[in-house]
């Protein structure tokens, strides 16, 4: 156990049925049980990462808040709390917080969009924390996929306008105005939609990307995914 407690926490919809990833459900026109076990999928190879990184507890607040059995199946070995309510700033901020009130000191959070997601990444973001407040991993497509604090800071999730191509550049603005130092990591994709995971898939079969869970379940469904732009 290292003299300063970590937390990795994942920001997770449970993957039931026509529940997670409901806009590549109708991008693609998969079944509820197809995309129930892609979404498992995606958790599994983000909870795989969590691990290997090494460390770090993981924390999975999930929604919707009946499904703690669902995550306990999935992922015995985590800490599970359901996600209060508001919007994810709201979220992401009281789960923050829950992990520093449990004695946490360095706290990084991750969702599910990016399983390929790389255990020395997550190891390189909490080495970020040693020399600045705050570590953002920007999205391609304006937000962040990661974000890491030292300790809490409830105004950088304040006043977001979540879910637009503005999030990252207004919370780095907000990081700015309350005097955070920010270090950023080297931007990556979300997957959210049917392109995304057709440029996933193509990482996958070139041996770039890693996630085996994911993988697995591309094979399974056995269709054909849309061109991804090109790299």
């Amino acid at each position: 156990m290292p003299a300063t407690r970590r937390a990795l926490v994942v920001m997770a919809k449970a993957p039931l049925p026509g529940f997670a990833k409901t806009r590549l459900q109708r991008e693609l026109g998969l079944a509820d049980d197809e995309i129930a076990r892609l979404a498992a999928a995606f958790l599994r190879d983000t909870l795989a990462a969590c691990r290997e990184a090494s460390g770090a507890e993981i924390h999975v607040h999930f929604a919707p808040d009946d499904a703690a059995e669902v995550l306990r199946q999935i992922a015995p070995d985590v800490v599970l709390a359901a996600q209060v309510d508001g919007d994810l700033g709201a979220r992401m901020d009281a789960a923050i917080r829950a992990a520093f009130d449990a004695g946490c000191a360095r706290v990084v959070v991750i969702g599910t969009d990016t399983p390929h997601i790389a255990a020395a990444t997550l190891r390189s973001a909490f080495d970020a924390l040693e020399r600045a407040e705050c570590v953002l991993g920007p999205a391609e497509d304006g937000g962040y996929w990661l974000i890491g604090l030292r300790t809490p800071r409830p105004r950088l999730f304040e006043g977001v306008e979540w879910s637009t191509p503005r999030v990252l550049q207004q919370t780095l603005q907000r990081a700015l105005v309350s005097g955070t130092s920010c270090i950023q990591l080297a931007p990556d994709f979300d997957v959210d939609g049917a392109q995304d995971l057709a440029r996933l898939a193509r990482g996958i079969a070139r041996g770039e990307l890693r996630c085996e869970a994911t993988a697995r379940a591309l094979a399974e469904l056995g269709r054909d995914l849309p061109s991804a732009p090109p790299q």
